[in-house]
């Protein structure tokens, strides 16, 4: 069964940018205004008060939300709104998830994106290291790099 936090960053959080649209999400971001996100923690019973960071990038406003700290692997560190500039109906939602590797015995992140009704890996996220602005920054590097590429990865498929 999901847990509170995974239900959050996979099902609540991608339905309410839905609803809200992500350019306004991005842009309560931009205010530093957390109160369209207050009823998700109150109707989810989870007690959490979360930093934002905004970004421009491109043609790109990104909207970055920490999660509360995940326990369990596929839980989120945090969230991005991406919203494209000049086209409203150009919106993606990414996570940049705990993972354990067990060869190693070692956490590392995962970064993924919200296709549809599915979560897709799109690959080895930035480590965390505790500092929100620093790895706010290096998730929004990392989601700019599967949007608009800037070296060829083989492991992946254009």
């Amino acid at each position: 069964m999901a847990s509170a936090l995974d239900t959050i960053a996979h099902v609540v959080l991608p339905n309410l940018m839905k609803l809200k649209g992500a350019a306004t999400l991005v842009s309560a971001i931009e205010r530093r205004d957390t109160s369209p996100f207050a009823q998700v923690w109150q109707q989810t019973g989870v007690a959490h008060t979360p930093q934002v960071i905004a970004k421009e990038k491109n043609d790109y406003r990104i909207g970055v939300m920490s999660l509360p700290a995940p326990k369990e692997m596929g839980e989120a560190y945090m969230c991005a709104f991406v919203a494209k500039k000049n086209d409203a109906a150009i919106t993606r939602y990414f996570t940049l998830e705990h993972d354990y590797v067990l060869a190693t015995k070692q956490n590392k992140t995962v970064l993924c994106e919200r296709e549809g009704q599915r979560t897709a890996k799109k690959g080895d996220g930035p480590p965390i290291t505790g500092d929100f602005q620093t790895d706010a920054t290096a998730f929004v590097d990392a989601l700019m790099e599967v949007i608009s590429p800037t070296k060829v990865n083989p492991n992946r498929s254009y």
